[in-house]
């Protein structure tokens, strides 16, 4: 990779806002973390802009355009949240712009409904900046990822209410690939926004989002239960039972954890007295351990942390099954678990490998036309996600195969278990240029790939932000 220009970067640091930075390996500050260990690579440049115009400042140095002309060009990550495993957020010899640092300014407009958030904030600050307004918007489940890279399509707390979290941003800020700073928005570059809404990080750097927000209580029910192997057959019968009446304000995770345990968390987004209630029925079957009651909305995204704690190796695989108004078969169920177990015994290097199905009602995901935004999958599904984590560096080798190896295993339950006019459910979310070929993308996103051909084209023809939807 080319070295930095002092001459070039001297210019960089002149230009940019008073209180934004740069720093080199051996400075104060260099340092940034991210959520997996084996994600973070050692960058030439590290640039904490405070403004769109700074950005657009490091993205000429990138480009060794303008009064950087004596810096050779050199390749740029953007980090958010630092939450990509595969590391996508980090850069081996290149610059991170990375817009956690500084670029995280939350503003609530309570009349219009809306959040102002810099590129850089996590879903735990914009959490808290709306809920003393009595409001909120479909975030993430985890209160440390960032906003950024969880513009994609994800289901949350909050997704049977309100739908997917790109259903919920209204506007972004867009720096591109020619330096334009740019809004988004069914107004003004609608196509634009469009592509941005599901199709990654692929047209610009989004320095701003704006998000809608919704009418919120401030306390919300939750009740997590444990229960041990053999009790995984008669919960997820109860459970299906459970999904065929429930209401778009009753979700739930099932989760298998080291214990060996499955745990059914249960959320109900309503009177407290009400939630005790609707989840009656499942502390009727026995859990070895009961956690219920009333939390403050914002402790909701808190509660999946000690399941993804930062630090350690870590990689994520996600899909999803069918929601069908038959439920989720038992032979899915026992057959996953049994096949995790057998799994988390014949790699004792492994801390953790936690399964994750999101129950959260798919009716208001489902109510978007496919063709609403860049994201085609509005089929009737629950997501899958498996997260696994390691402490041993002798692992990461094999760490890949292994855990597609366990996917692998949960797909062959999937296509067995379910009936075939339901199995075709491949998602777009948690989407990888390192991990996926031209095809297997056109594949994905289907109808609507042509036109992110356009988009791209039309925004980033260069491939700045990188090789997708890149004409042939």
């Amino acid at each position: 990779m080319p070295s930095i220009s002092p001459t070039a970067l001297a210019a960089l640091r002149a230009a940019l806002s008073p209180s934004a930075a740069v720093y080199l390996p051996e400075e104060v500050g260099y340092s940034t973390k991210r959520w997996a260990v084996n994600a973070e690579k050692p960058a030439a440049l590290v640039a904490c802009p405070v403004t769109s115009e700074d950005v657009v400042q490091i993205l000429t140095f990138a480009q060794s355009k303008g009064p950087y002309s004596a810096q050779e060009k050199i390749g740029f990550v953007v980090k958010s949240g630092g939450y990509s495993p595969s590391g996508t957020s980090s850069s081996e010899g290149g610059i991170v712009i990375d817009l956690s640092v500084k670029m995280h300014d939350i503003r609530v407009d309570p009349t219009a409904k809306l959040i102002y958030a810099g590129g850089g904030c996590t879903w735990g600050q914009v959490d808290a900046a709306a809920i003393d307004f009595g409001l909120a918007t479909v975030s993430g489940m985890l209160d440390h990822i960032g906003v950024g890279g969880f513009v994609l399509p994800k289901s949350c707390w909050l997704t049977g209410q309100h739908g997917m979290v790109i259903d919920n941003v209204v506007q972004m800020t867009v720096v591109t690939s020619w330096g334009d700073i740019l809004i988004a928005s069914q107004s003004e570059n609608s196509d634009l926004f469009w592509a941005l809404r599901g199709g990654g990080g692929n047209f610009g750097i989004v320095t701003q989002f704006v998000y809608q927000l919704h009418e919120q209580r401030p306390q919300v029910y939750s009740s997590a239960l444990v229960f041990p192997p053999p009790m995984v057959g008669p919960v997820t019968a109860e459970l299906n039972a459970w999904l065929s009446e429930r209401t778009c304000s009753e979700n739930a995770l099932v989760i298998y954890t080291k214990g060996p345990v499955m745990v059914l968390h249960l959320v109900y987004n309503g009177d407290p007295e009400e939630g005790e209630k609707k989840f009656e029925r499942f502390k009727k079957l026995c859990p070895v351990r009961d956690i219920s009651g009333s939390i403050p909305f914002t402790k909701l995204n808190t509660l999946q942390n000690a399941h993804t704690k930062p630090g350690k190796f870590g990689l994520i695989h996600a899909s999803a099954i069918p929601a069908v108004s038959s439920g989720i078969p038992t032979e899915f169920i026992t057959t996953t678990f049994s096949s995790w177990l057998k799994f988390m015994q014949q790699h004792p290097a492994i801390e953790n490998v936690v399964a994750l199905i999101q129950l959260h009602h798919p009716d208001k995901r489902c109510s978007v036309a496919s063709d609403a935004t860049a994201y085609p999958s509005r089929q009737r599904v629950y997501d899958l996600k498996l997260m696994m984590q390691w402490t041993d560096p002798g692992f990461t080798w094999e760490a890949q195969d292994a855990l597609e190896r366990l996917s692998d295993v949960f797909n062959q339950a999937h296509e067995k278990h379910f009936t075939s006019d339901v199995i075709n459910t491949r998602l777009c979310s948690h989407l990888d240029e390192n991990i996926f070929t031209s095809a297997e993308i056109e594949a994905r996103f289907g109808d609507n790939y042509q036109r992110l051909v356009e988009v791209k084209n039309k925004f980033d023809p260069s491939g700045l932000f990188g090789e997708w939807f890149m004409s042939c």
